[in-house]
């Protein structure tokens, strides 16, 4: 008798890996500026650690409250997937039955500056590995 086991597609992680770690501090290092992909709104970083990266956007700066964490597990997620699948859409990113990520504007931008990454499509935005 065949024993079948579902694997989950991701494990949710509370920390970026060592590699996608290094890249967002070589590619989107504090002080940079990284734009959404569909509306083209600067969001200001202003520090990546272990845990994800503190942004700040217009409408945070206007408020004057603290940058934002985009948490380790939602970048990792999404870049987990787009190594395994090649590619990945806001769609997915954001559906409740996909990766269940509601950071994606901030996620797709930062994933979009790493040079492997291509926007194939920015309306629905569609990242693919280079």
């Amino acid at each position: 008798m065949a024993l079948s086991i579902d694997v989950c597609e991701s494990v949710v992680v509370d920390e970026l890996d060592d590699e996608l770690l290094g890249l967002l501090q070589e590619h989107a290092p504090a002080g940079s500026v990284i734009h959404t992909l569909s509306n083209r709104r600067p969001n200001w970083i202003t520090d990546v650690t272990r845990q994800g990266v503190f942004i700040e956007t217009e409408r945070s700066r206007a408020r004057g409250v603290e940058p934002h964490l985009v948490p380790a597990w939602m970048i990792q997620v999404a870049w987990s997937h787009l190594r395994d699948h090649g590619s990945l859409t806001n769609v997915h990113l954001v559906a409740s039955d996909g990766l269940n990520v509601k950071r994606s504007a901030a996620v797709c931008a930062l994933l979009s500056v790493l040079p492997m990454v291509e926007v194939s499509s920015n309306r629905p935005i569609l990242l693919v590995l280079a």
